[in-house]
């Protein structure tokens, strides 16, 4: 917790306890400035000498480096609201941001203009600092206090920039010893690199001249070091939570690259570099093609220009470059310089330990991209349709035998990630109240186009089981439900993506199992059967022109030694969207050997096109179980 001292009294700075800054750390810079050795020899002789303030104030004002930090981002507007949700930050906090970005962004002339509101407003924020949590609020705040002191000398009275000063020396002291974890709750873990880190940094690029100050680098290369490798996954990675500050977060630790390319060592060592670089290549590929962070969240707005340039600059390659300006709009990448290159990123990635998935059929702006966090149950998935978003939110589920419901226990696991040139393959299981368990399936088709999500309850009770899942639909698509069969489009204008339920009759007409419907911006799939296991799967067809072809399926006939088996057992679909059809079989048993269509599976899953009319398929993918 901040806590701020009038700088001239001072018996009021050695009265503070010790536990607030740290070791052998003086409590009051103002102070210190009295005595010998506090100054650098880049300061100038006469404060070193006399204790001139106003020299030290004409100094700061007058002198050309360190350049401000929007002049190393090569920007207008403040880098400290890149990745933000402004609407999400305090009235205060605004205030802070939009106070720096006018003394220091704009030109001179108008900054003036903007003083009168500056004085009230730090004066109000340092005498209510002292009750602040260290929250991303509160440590936005502090960067842009610290951004706004060069510009402020001269301009305010020596004692409140003091005061402004021992403020921020007492903060970076009481966060010095809070360390990086990627246990921590997303925002904490966000606010303890922005405190520990980027604060300390500013501090020291700003005020270079200050010997204590200057000494703060090591403070903020150790808490940055830790950070990068902390919180990512050895490949530049975040675990799921963080997602949804995955933008803030890389803007500190861009806004920190650019200030440590000014510094002698740098701001971090050599593993957190090559951490700061993955990050990038991830930055890109965990973006839709309208520019925003896949689950993201509130945080997760679009890139700015300024914002994507410099990130690209300092940790991006030709590879990255050549990724953001084939998915990326001209009016986001015009100002992007460097030579592209024949490779690209991997365009698809899973991490266990992140609890992460990213699917994407290529870079092309009109390539589907799927990403998920199973982090907790409440899994999160966004889809996206080109630069169209589909799906985003919790995928929510419930299942009851005899109206009693399964609660998961513990967290989603990984059973399968696979990936090749056909496919990407991400599959999970949870297990349930009463020893079942929910298999889930999400397989995004390359050539093919389409998506299939598919949940399994297995080993359930013997009763009535009823099983249903809602997938949030962005609430600017439409749901066109189809007057006699139970397929359905998704629109927005024009059709867009086509749904088909698979384990459900075609025809409206037949009643049995379930039913698709869709209100409140929820498509649900809800089915039940008397037994132990089902299975609900749901095809979406995301290649727009085939949405206006005509499709159908069907549940195919499965057997095992001549004998026709239950949907206890195993399951398969056929179904056509246009010319194209597939074939999907699961097995809900111990895998063995069966027959559907012609073909013999003794696997656990087949995703396959079918040939028509040789009757012959060609797997997209196979797993053995």
């Amino acid at each position: 917790m901040a806590t701020t001292l009038d700088s001239t009294d001072p018996a009021a700075c050695a009265s503070q306890p010790s536990s607030t800054t740290a070791a052998n750390r003086p409590p009051c810079l103002s102070m210190e400035a009295r005595r010998a050795r506090f100054w650098r020899p880049s300061a100038p002789k006469a404060v070193a000498a006399d204790d001139h303030w106003a020299t030290w104030m004409e100094h700061l004002h007058t002198r050309r480096t360190p350049q401000p930090l929007e002049s190393l981002c090569a920007t207008d507007r403040s880098p400290l609201k890149w990745g933000l949700a402004l609407q999400q930050l305090s009235p205060r906090t605004l205030e802070l941001l939009e106070i720096v970005e006018g003394l220091v962004a704009k030109p001179k002339g108008k900054s003036r203009a903007t003083l009168p509101l500056a004085e009230k407003t730090l004066a109000r924020w340092l005498k209510e600092s002292n009750s602040l949590p260290q929250t991303i609020d509160f440590a936005l705040e502090c960067l842009a206090v610290a951004h706004a002191l060069p510009q402020l000398a001269n301009r305010i009275a020596p004692a409140r920039w003091w005061e402004l000063v021992d403020a921020l020396w007492q903060v970076t002291g009481a966060a010095s010893d809070w360390r990086s974890d990627a246990e921590l709750p997303p925002e904490q873990g966000l606010a303890q690199q922005l405190l520990a880190g980027e604060l300390p940094l500013t501090l020291a690029y700003l005020l270079p001249e200050m010997r204590p100050v200057h000494k703060l680098r090591a403070d903020a290369h150790e808490a940055l070091s830790e950070g990068l490798v902390e919180l990512l996954n050895g490949q530049g990675l975040v675990r799921g939570p963080y997602l949804k500050v995955f933008r803030p977060l890389l803007a500190c630790w861009t806004r920190c690259r650019a200030m440590g390319e000014q510094l002698k060592k740098g701001c971090w060592n050599r593993k957190a570099e090559a951490q700061y670089q993955w990050l990038v290549s991830q930055a890109i590929c965990l973006s839709s093609a309208d520019g925003q962070s896949l689950l993201g969240g509130p945080h997760g707005k679009p890139w700015t220009p300024d914002f994507l340039r410099t990130v690209l600059e300092q940790g991006g390659d030709r590879a990255d470059l050549t990724a953001a300006r084939s998915i990326f709009a001209k009016k986001l990448t015009r100002t992007l310089t460097g030579k592209e290159d024949r490779r690209y990123p991997e365009h698809s990635d899973h991490c266990e330990w992140s609890s992460v998935a990213i699917m994407r059929t290529d870079w092309r702006r009109s390539a589907p991209t799927v990403a998920v966090d199973y982090s907790a149950p409440e899994l999160q998935l966004e889809v996206w349709a080109g630069p169209r978003r589909v799906v985003s939110g919790t995928w929510t589920w419930q299942t009851t035998v005899d109206g009693q419901p399964l609660e998961p226990i513990g967290s989603w696991e990984e059973v399968c990630w696979f990936s090749d040139d056909d496919v990407d393959y991400l599959e999970l299981s949870i297990e349930l109240a009463g020893g079942a368990r929910l298999e889930r399936q999400i397989l995004l088709a390359r050539d093919e186009l389409f998506l299939l999500l598919a949940d399994y309850v297995l080993d359930a009770k013997a009763g009535v089981l009823r099983h249903q899942y809602r997938l949030p639909i962005d609430d600017r698509l439409a749901f066109q439900g189809e007057k006699e069969t139970r397929d359905a489009c998704l629109t927005a204008g024009k059709p867009l993506v086509r749904v088909l339920p698979l384990a459900l009759p075609e025809w409206r007409s037949d009643k049995r199992i379930g039913e698709l419907t869709f209100s409140n911006s929820q498509l649900q799939l809800e089915q039940q059967r008397s037994g132990q296991n089902i299975a609900c799967p749901l095809l979406l067809d995301l290649h727009k022109p085939r949405t206006t072809k005509a499709c159908t399926w069907r549940q195919l006939t499965v057997a095992e030694s001549l004998e026709i088996q239950s949907p206890e057992v195993a399951v398969g679909y056929r179904a056509q969207c246009g010319k194209q059809q597939w074939l999907i079989y699961r097995s809900l048993a111990s895998p063995a050997n069966r027959t559907l269509l012609g073909q013999n599976f003794s696997t656990e899953s087949v995703v396959a096109r079918f040939l028509a009319p040789a009757g012959e398929i060609d797997e997209l993918l196979e797993v053995e179980g």
